[in-house]
């Protein structure tokens, strides 16, 4: 499996690869994309990158797009709502959020969640976690019928307990499973968040 540093530098390269001049652009875009289409996402690439915003996802958008055969201007229509999505989520989240946290924090947003319900997690959670995970799940939940406000609050409810992402991770699922039974989404996001996180037993206790 390749790491996290190695597959970032992969893109990188293809990204750079992409952006280049005609003559050695990646045979993937110079064949399937036109012109003008390159050079739109070249343009929002730029754009994206003067804003502090991260060009991976976005890079990522135009492959994902080449790989369903959407044509030139489909995919340079996803990558602007991206990149209008991820400086959003960039402007909300302040300096300290880290790129995957901008990512993730766009798909929430995709998804329906304002920027200021985003930013008010942040705030919460300060420096002290990463929020990629809430943000993924926050966007997962929404998209399943949960209330954008029923699911802030969920998480935000889950955090303010000190939920770690393993508890997180067992909240998407329980409310995965709930809504595929039948339990009204909204219903199946307030039980299990007020259910919150499992009390720490003693043993635990005492290896802190």
């Amino acid at each position: 499996m390749i790491n996290r540093p190695v597959r970032a530098l992969v893109t990188f390269a293809l990204a750079s690869a992409a952006l280049a001049p005609a003559g050695a652009q990646d045979p993937r875009i110079g064949t399937r994309l036109d012109a003008p289409s390159r050079a739109a996402i070249t343009a929002l690439v730029d754009s994206a990158r003067a804003q502090g915003i991260p060009v991976e996802p976005l890079m990522e958008k135009v492959y994902e797009g080449m790989g369903k055969g959407a044509d030139g201007p489909r995919i340079v229509a996803a990558v602007r709502s991206l990149t209008l999505e991820m400086a959003s989520a960039h402007r909300a989240l302040g300096t300290i959020a880290s790129a995957d946290e901008i990512k993730a924090a766009a798909s929430a947003m995709h998804a329906g969640v304002p920027a200021v319900e985003l930013g008010k997690l942040k705030k919460q959670s300060g420096l002290r976690r990463s929020l990629t995970l809430p943000f993924t799940v926050l966007a997962d939940i929404v998209s399943r019928g949960v209330p954008v406000q029923t699911a802030a609050n969920a998480i935000r409810s889950l955090m303010g307990a000190g939920a770690k992402d393993a508890d997180i991770n067992k909240f998407q699922r329980n409310v995965r499973v709930d809504i595929e039974q039948g339990a009204p989404p909204a219903a199946a996001a307030e039980t299990r968040a007020k259910a919150g996180v499992p009390a720490t037993k003693p043993e635990e206790q005492d290896d802190k």
